[in-house]
């Protein structure tokens, strides 16, 4: 008997029939097993009702009801980890901010190529799925991370949960701290080394995660050294 093979599951969250019915047939014959929801409110229940989780979740900025920015921010509030794409017409940087401070992992600009679209999922389906670290936990510069559930702890007793992405940004910085990281080894750590993305999405991860850790009144601060990349100190 041949063993099963597992078909990564992929939420496809857009209103536009055309576009969706074409996202849908690429990600079937690239061997996912796709849904598809055409509103928020729509994507919040089914997420809520599917177990196990999806695998990921491609979600567009401009949908009716609910936005994408917001479904975003209520998948992550509820708990749910798996990747989130954000699929757009715009990619103002401000756009960008915004999806990411909501916990999306990802940017994904329309038009788009098929093959692009298809690579960037099974990338962000691959790294959350990479566990860093066997024992769970790290710890440096004030910070407790637990690469489990990618839960942050402040040594002011706050805690905060981060994205996938989010996390092992973090991760490479502490485990590194105080040394510095060059540009090349962060990007490496996030998206390897043949899914880089062709904006500076690093400096807006670290933006944000720099934020993330101010406002939850952690001390450790992520500091730039000019070319040579970024360090994290106490």
């Amino acid at each position: 008997m041949r063993p099963v093979m597992h078909r990564e599951r992929v939420l496809l969250v857009e209103d536009n029939r055309d576009l969706a019915a074409s996202i849908l047939e690429m990600l079937e014959e690239s061997g996912f097993e796709p849904d598809h929801a055409s509103d928020g409110a729509q994507a919040l229940r089914l997420v809520e009702s599917t177990s196990p989780p999806f695998d990921a979740v491609l979600l567009d900025v401009g949908l009716p009801r609910i936005s994408g920015f917001d479904v975003c921010t209520r998948l992550r509030n509820d708990g749910f980890r798996s990747p989130i794409l954000m699929l757009t017409a715009q990619g103002a940087p401000d756009q960008v901010v915004e999806g990411l401070d909501r916990g999306a992992d990802d940017y994904i600009v329309k038009p788009f190529e098929s093959r692009v679209l298809v690579a960037r999922v099974r990338a962000a389906i691959r790294r959350f799925l990479t566990v860093p670290n066997s024992a769970g936990v790290v710890q440096g510069a004030g910070l407790t991370l637990d690469t489990k559930h990618w839960r942050l702890l402040i040594s002011s007793g706050e805690t905060c949960t981060l994205t996938p992405l989010q996390g092992r940004l973090l991760h490479t910085l502490m485990r590194h701290a105080p040394r510095v990281v060059s540009r090349d080894e962060l990007e490496s750590a996030l998206w390897g080394d043949d899914d880089r993305p062709a904006s500076d999405a690093l400096r807006t991860h670290l933006y944000q995660l720099r934020r993330l850790i101010h406002h939850a009144g952690g001390r450790a601060v992520i500091q730039t050294r000019g070319k040579q990349g970024y360090c994290l100190e106490p």
